[in-house]
């Protein structure tokens, strides 16, 4: 039986996309990557000189980032 790679991952199971894929879909460079994993701000997978990232567990971790926008003040009479 041959299997295509288009098939759906299961639930339990995360895609791990690459630095450069990451970088692109978050519109920032790989040495900003970089920095962010090495300051604990995203999670990554390395095993050995490969690293790779969960994009749904980067997304999670940057979100606690997130700031609401700032409400207008009210003007004085």
């Amino acid at each position: 039986m041959n299997t295509t790679q288009t098939e759906a991952l299961p639930n339990d199971e995360a895609e791990l996309i690459t630095p450069e894929q990451l970088a692109h879909r978050l519109n920032v460079s790989r040495r900003c990557l970089s920095n962010w994993a090495r300051d604990k701000i995203i999670p990554m997978v390395k095993i050995g000189r490969v690293c790779r990232f969960d994009f749904q567990k980067v997304r999670a971790a940057l979100a606690q980032y997130e700031q609401a926008a700032a409400t207008p003040t009210q003007t004085r009479p």
